[in-house]
């Protein structure tokens, strides 16, 4: 069974990325501020230290996150999802890897690419003007 989570880079670390560490024992689901990433704020480079040195993870995107971003499991294709009345749709390649593509109603390809994460799902919608 592949692991439900890896250990992010520091590259894929943006406002808004949600990543779990651990504090004491406990897992804790963070999302990070614009604080934590402005390095001229000793408290924000402080707080993201913490996140980084204590075994930070992040969630492969998975059917239950592309689901809580308004995507319907398709009923008629296997490992498609559709949005918006069916005006998007996004679906995985193949099972063997993180690449998707997004699509629109007019078939022309608006993304195609690997996408690990929801925090990394959220920004592209946002980038193409998915809404």
């Amino acid at each position: 069974m592949k692991n439900k989570y890896y250990t992010p880079e520091i590259e894929e670390f943006h406002v808004g990325f949600e990543v779990t560490y651990n504090h004491f024992n406990k897992r804790i689901i963070h999302v990070i501020k614009e604080d934590e990433l402005n390095y001229g704020d000793y408290q924000g480079v402080t707080d993201f230290y913490e996140i980084i040195k204590n075994e930070p993870l992040v969630k492969y995107l998975d059917k239950e996150d592309i689901e809580s971003l308004g995507f319907k499991k398709s009923m008629t294709h296997n490992n498609w999802y559709d949005y918006k009345n069916e005006r998007y749709w996004l679906y995985k390649e193949n099972e063997k890897d993180w690449r998707w593509i997004i699509s629109d109603e007019e078939s022309e390809v608006s993304f195609a690419g690997s996408i690990k994460n929801k925090s990394e799902l959220k920004k592209l919608l946002k980038q193409l003007n998915i809404k």
